[in-house]
């Protein structure tokens, strides 16, 4: 900080008070400027304004507001990105020149649809989207995804919201939406599912009582130990000391310094391997990345390729803070790619072939894979993808992905059937397609969200307040019919057995027999505080 320069360290500035207006609580009445939507997660309204004639905002009405079918006044999802709507007037510029999420003209060589999916439905190949576009959609499969199967700004809406490649866009998009508004789980199916799923977490974690077959489950959950079931190794890292000091929340910076200490601590901050970010998002962690494989004033640009894969483009990117005369070639070496997982081959990816001036044989870089929260499905994506690359010819030196969000977890890509079938009471047989244990696997990943969900947001005043008090004081006001902090211990149980799976895959089949599940951070840090760590025993450079 300059002489000059009488501001506050961002860390010593006091905090402003954000939370939500009491207003925005209560509905909004006939006349007022603002969202009829209520963000059930928040405990709130949607504070942003309307159009005349309507009840919602822009993005909420392609949800709620079913009284405009008007091609002239609606808006719809965008077909490239279903997160964000358009109006339906402009939806053929959006698509051509506008959304960040569109396709490249060209197809990379690098995209093979749906080439990392442990488990496709059957007749995937021949039905079309009329016929199971539902299933495809809910599984979020390649052949629902409008960026594989439209061309660039192709106007696929036909009228208001009927398209003539996926049909109903407007329904199908939304499929948090819907399963929300899936019919609940009862108390008996919950203590059915739970059961063996909590009974294989206590058994692998070596907590299973002696009578573990005749104990009654409420019992059971008792001995589930959040946080102290796998070891803590909390480490730090010199490239982001700096960093750690003007940060005015610390937790992404925690977080990040103990990825790095751990991947330095297995030895594979080195620039023999290539470095891959997957769900990069802006790309900070690669920044501290390349800081830590460059330490000091003079940064080496010798090796060291990082490479970033996101299957969006997400504004305000993290670059390499670089001032001196290596930094073009430094940043050259700072490659991103977007595209999902799902169609991700890594052996196809031109930075990470080398070619044998000798015998013009092409080779494969070792690689180093890492994540800061990779969500859900995008985990087990992301395995399957290390899989392939090994049996392409690449090796894998060492993988850190820190897991999260297993609420949006997938039974296609979920890495290892066999797994699941020793605690569900449908099982995948040779690895063939079960319904019904796609179900009960849906349950169970609804029921993991319980690990980290806080108390519904009481109302200030009322009878909904009184219900929400009386909730937890009554177990059974709950459709489990469990406890608060019974559904918390059950949904840590189902996350943990989830991930249990996905380490013996990645012992077994990536040949990391030293991998392992480790808490990296404190849970006050982050509550999705669980890393999968390993190395290979011997990597050769090529």
């Amino acid at each position: 900080m300059s002489g000059g320069d009488n501001r506050e360290p961002l860390n010593k500035r006091p905090r402003t008070n954000r939370g939500k207006s009491n207003h925005l609580v209560k509905a909004p009445v006939d006349g007022e400027n603002r969202c009829h939507f209520f963000v059930a997660a928040k405990g709130r309204f949607c504070p942003l304004t309307i159009k005349i004639g309507s009840k919602y905002c822009g993005e909420h009405m392609v949800v709620c507001d079913s009284g405009s079918t008007e091609p002239a006044t609606c808006r719809v999802p965008c077909p490239y990105d279903p997160s964000h709507s358009v109006d339906f007037n402009k939806l053929k510029r959006h698509m051509e020149a506008l959304c960040n999420s569109r396709p490249p003209a060209i197809r990379p060589a690098f995209t093979n649809p749906d080439c990392n999916v442990t488990l496709l439905p059957p007749g995937y190949a021949e039905k079309s989207f009329d016929e199971c576009g539902q299933l495809w959609s809910s599984e979020a499969l390649a052949k629902a995804d409008a960026r594989l199967m439209v061309k660039p700004g192709e106007h696929v809406y036909l009228g208001a919201t009927s398209s003539k490649v996926f049909g109903d866009l407007s329904s199908s998009s939304h499929e948090l939406l819907a399963r929300a508004k899936s019919e609940p789980l009862d108390e008996a199916t919950v203590r059915r599912l739970l059961r063996p799923v909590v009974t294989a977490y206590l058994q692998a974690t070596l907590l299973a009582p002696e009578n573990i077959e005749s104990a009654a489950l409420d019992d059971l959950l008792e001995l589930v130990r959040p946080s102290e079931d796998f070891p803590v190794d909390i480490c730090t890292h010199s490239a982001l000391e700096k960093r750690s000091h003007v940060k005015t929340n610390p937790k992404h910076v925690l977080q990040q310094s103990s990825l790095i200490g751990h991947l330095g601590k297995r030895g594979l901050l080195d620039k023999q391997y290539a470095f891959i970010e997957f769900g990069a998002g802006k790309g900070e962690l690669s920044v501290y990345v390349h800081a830590a494989l460059n330490p000091g004033p003079e940064r080496s640009d010798n090796g060291g390729s990082i490479i970033l894969v996101d299957r969006k483009n997400f504004r305000q990117k993290y670059s390499i803070d670089d001032q001196n005369s290596k930094a073009k070639s430094l940043q050259q070496r700072f490659e991103r790619i977007y595209i999902d997982i799902r169609d991700l081959d890594l052996s196809k990816i031109p930075e990470l072939q080398t070619v044998d001036p000798a015998t013009g044989a092409t080779h494969l870089r070792p690689i180093v894979a890492y994540s800061k929260h990779l969500c859900g499905a995008a985990t087990d994506l992301t395995i399957k993808c290390l899989e392939r690359y090994q049996q392409a010819g690449g090796s894998v030196a060492g993988v850190a992905i820190a897991l999260c969000c297993h609420q949006v977890c997938k039974y296609s890509m979920y890495i290892d059937h066999a797994h699941l079938s020793t605690a569900t009471t449908h099982g995948s047989i040779a690895g063939e397609w079960c319904d019904s244990q796609r179900a009960e696997f849906q349950h169970l990943t609804t029921m993991s969200s319980w690990a980290i969900n806080t108390p519904a947001p009481s109302q200030p005043t009322g009878d909904q307040q009184q219900q929400r008090d009386g909730e937890e004081a009554d177990p059974g006001a709950h459709y489990s019919g469990l406890s608060f902090d019974q559904r918390m211990r059950a949904g840590h149980a189902v996350k943990r057995f989830l991930d249990i799976g996905r380490l013996a895959f990645v012992r077994h089949k990536l040949g990391m027999k030293d991998a392992g599940l480790v808490y990296y951070t404190t849970r006050s840090t982050s509550p999705e505080n669980l890393a999968l760590l390993g190395t290979t025993t011997t990597i050769t450079a090529p």
